[in-house]
């Protein structure tokens, strides 16, 4: 059994658009939108690594792993997809980017409602939810196009998870740091139940892994149950790392210089 490197030509191209538009945008179309502002290089390498990272998810034998075999490996794509490429992709996008939508009809309500922590930890959360429904699922699997619209809103809704928490440009009233800890709990504690039904119900819910051949010795059962706990320890790993970071910040601000 081999697996191979099987670029889809749309995401490659979808890609390279968005590498070239983000260059023009640091680069020459820089005069017209923000001349005067400095965006520090680490900020753009971050950007320009969660493209990367994007591209090894779906690129390399890991997506054929996915689709084919092992649902744990679909998880692991998964977690690529809505933790670190989100969060890099925020880190390395500079203010002069975001702010002409805001100042566009048709954009800026939207924008302003969807970033709204309550209606994006909704919004990913449904998205999650809707895209393990076993019938949409095994239909992602069989169509490349369906496959790539669960991946797009996969990354859009993180992308609008992570927002509140990770804006280039502040929308709408600060969102205080107390609120950020218990949007991170929150967040956890929403992902349980789908959680709780891959890896504790001892059933396998897609047929597709089922029927797949069995490599690395684990039944169905095992590899969905191994997937769903890869999952929620990701899940758990991000929600740790973001709480010190956000308790951090916290602390810094609320505390006098002298004694921190």
């Amino acid at each position: 059994m081999t697996f191979h490197w099987h670029p889809d030509p749309g995401v490659i191209e979808g890609l390279v658009a968005l590498t070239v538009l983000y260059l023009l945008a640091m680069g020459p179309a820089r005069r017209y939108l923000d001349p005067q502002a400095v965006f520090p290089r680490w900020r753009q390498a971050c950007f320009h690594l969660g493209t990367f990272l994007t591209f090894l998810a779906v690129a390399s034998p890991l997506d054929e792993l996915s689709e084919k075999y092992l649902f744990s490996a679909h998880m692991f794509q998964h977690v690529i997809l809505i933790y670190p490429v989100p969060v890099l992709w925020l880190f390395g996008t500079p203010p002069w980017m975001v702010k002409p939508f805001l100042e566009m009809d048709w954009s800026a309500p939207v924008l302003r409602f969807f970033t709204r922590p309550v209606v994006a930890l909704l919004t990913f959360n449904m998205v999650f939810y809707i895209w393990h429904i076993p019938g949409l699922y095994e239909w992602a699997l069989r169509d490349s196009k369906i496959h790539f619209l669960e991946h797009a809103t996969f990354m859009g809704a993180a992308l609008l998870q992570w927002w509140p928490l990770i804006h280039p440009v502040q929308i709408g009233p600060r969102f205080h740091h107390a609120g950020q800890l218990l949007y991170l709990l929150a967040g956890a504690i929403l992902q349980f139940p789908l959680f709780f039904l891959l890896a504790f119900m001892n059933r396998c819910y897609y047929p597709t892994y089922i029927a797949a051949p069995r490599i690395c010795f684990m039944t169905a059962i095992v590899d969905q149950q191994s997937g769903a706990i890869l999952m929620k320890l990701a899940a758990m790993l991000v929600m740790f790392i973001s709480l010190i970071v956000v308790f951090g910040r916290w602390y810094y601000l609320e505390t006098p210089r002298s004694q921190r």
